[in-house]
């Protein structure tokens, strides 16, 4: 099936594209789409030591470009930000688009190990980090205290063409090395018409986005999408934990909040969360497939206000959204103009209606990751096709369901069996916090599926049994005969990678060794 939207109606919220402005380039169309709107005394950022004006970000910007400009880093360079959340962040970010560099925003958090391996990656000509990380690096590193002093003069915004790159992004690797990215100086405005437009950010909105920056999705939050749209935006330089989220989004009046499905589970968990959560305009989910039973939660909380997007890194941003105006329960909505779909059978034929295959994507932002920075960056052309890993069906209206990674089914007596199907029936049990679920095989060479369960906080030992029987149970007479667990593991947590997403690999090999009974 083939599905291609109708184009919206024109957004007049900000300068249309960066053909514009003088330059080209996309840190010009920000502080133009600041200017022009009359937002530069606007709260354009919030942190732990106040209120930062959108002037106060592009002058600061400014100054990391004299910085960088006076260190030999000019259009083709690349540069490495490995800093958390925060103003420093978004100046070096801004500061390397203005002379024509490429922005490469990783995890600060990394283990030393797993930055140096960034570092060889990026091949960046500097670094943006910490004192303390420059010895993992061949590339000299600039401090933040080094872009923000007197750096010389500003320079000229450099030019750009609309397929210039401006920003690169690692995969998760979560089947190998990650893989860079590279976005261009035109993307951002597409992003925004499509994924921007969906979430419908204006100058009224307070953000906050628990995916980082070193993430497509949490550059365009925090980032992309407020700086065009004029939003204020709370930054913590940490991850928060659930119940200081909450305490955020109360304190800060957040009227946009970002995250992952299993975030919001844990925060549904703390006294309180459905009321802070209820006074969101919005409540955008996206990184993995949502739980039945948690988005039952969160629409009678929230109804057409939860947001459910997909997208990947290679898009750039989300280009599937669920929410108001275009909402179909347990899916995630329709595709966003200017993008394309269409879900193919194993030989790359577009299938029925209903019928599950590979969901492809096209569209004019795609960019197949590199190995390495230094490799010409990759661009599927507006009208090619890109395979992404997900098995999906859309229904005849277009309304699109992603059943989970081709690589994540099991097979069960030579049977496919999608297990996102039987977690969510597992998780509409009350005492269930989390599920996943995998094959393992015996020695006799029968397949069957086992179950691992996080219960919810307060569920005893005593209590934990009757649960299992429950759940075996409730199994048995709702789902088919070989996609019923034969048994249910307890477990104090699920392996999850830094963006969140489950780790099924680690899961099957806990299962295989039977690491995980406890």
């Amino acid at each position: 099936m083939t599905t291609a939207p109708p184009r919206p109606a024109g957004d007049t919220t900000a300068p249309a594209s960066v053909r514009d402005t003088r330059s080209g380039n996309l840190a010009e169309l920000l502080a133009e789409s600041a200017r022009a709107h009359g937002r530069m005394d606007r709260t354009a950022y919030i942190d732990e030591h106040g209120e930062h004006s959108f002037r106060s970000v592009h002058e600061g910007a400014g100054r990391a470009a004299a910085a960088f400009a006076a260190h030999g880093l000019g259009p083709g360079s690349r540069v490495l930000v490995a800093l958390p959340d925060g103003l420093d962040l978004v100046r070096a970010f801004l500061g390397a688009l203005r002379v024509g560099a490429v922005a490469v925003v990783v995890n600060s958090t990394f283990h030393p190990d797993e930055m140096a391996r960034a570092g060889r990656i990026a091949e960046p000509d500097a670094v943006v980090a910490t004192p303390e990380l420059e010895g993992l690096f061949t590339a000299p590193v600039l401090t933040p205290d080094r872009l923000s002093g007197d750096g010389g003069p500003v320079p000229p915004y450099a030019e750009c063409a609309p397929g210039t790159p401006a920003y690169a992004a690692f995969t998760s690797g979560t089947t190998g090395d990650p893989k860079l990215c590279f976005h261009t100086h035109a993307d951002a405005e597409v992003l925004d018409q499509a994924a921007g437009r969906a979430v419908g950010v204006t100058e009224d909105d307070v953000c906050y986005s628990v995916p980082r920056m070193n993430f497509a999705y949490g550059l365009g939050n925090s980032l992309l999408f407020p700086l065009l749209r004029g939003a204020a935006t709370v930054l913590t330089a940490r991850r928060l934990a659930p119940a200081d989220c909450l305490a955020l989004l109360a304190r800060h009046g957040v009227t946009v909040h970002y995250s992952q499905p299993t975030f919001f589970a844990h925060m549904l968990t703390h006294p309180g969360a459905e009321e802070i959560l209820g006074r969101l305009r919005v409540a955008v989910v996206a990184g993995e497939v949502l739980p039945r039973a948690l988005e039952r939660r969160l629409r009678h909380i929230l109804g057409e206000r939860l947001l459910n997007v997909y997208g990947t890194t290679e898009i750039g941003h989300a280009l599937l959204a669920n929410g108001a105006g275009a909402y179909r329960e347990f899916t995630l909505g329709r595709v966003l103009a200017p993008y394309r779909l269409r879900i193919v059978d194993e030989e790359g034929r577009p299938v029925a209606a209903g019928t599950e295959g590979r969901l492809e994507l096209a569209g004019p932002t795609i960019g197949p990751g590199v190995a390495r920075g230094s490799d010409v960056p990759l661009r599927t052309a507006p009208g090619e096709w890109y395979s992404t890993s997900d098995a999906a069906t859309a229904d005849p209206d277009g309304f699109v369901t992603v059943h989970g990674r081709l690589d994540d089914v099991e097979i069960v007596g030579g049977i496919n069996v999608h297990p996102t199907e039987i977690e969510d029936r597992l998780m509409e049990h009350p005492a269930v916090e989390e599920a996943a679920v995998c094959s393992v095989r015996h020695d006799n060479g029968v397949s069957a599926l086992r179950a691992f369960v996080v219960l919810r906080a307060g569920v005893d030992a005593v209590a934990a049994q009757d649960v299992r029987q429950e759940l075996l149970a409730t199994a048995r007479t709702t789902l088919t005969w070989y996609k019923v667990p034969e048994d249910v593991v307890f477990v104090t947590s699920l392996p999850r990678n830094h963006t969140g997403k489950l780790l099924r690999r680690t899961v099957r090999a806990q299962a295989a060794g039977g690491s995980s009974r406890h």
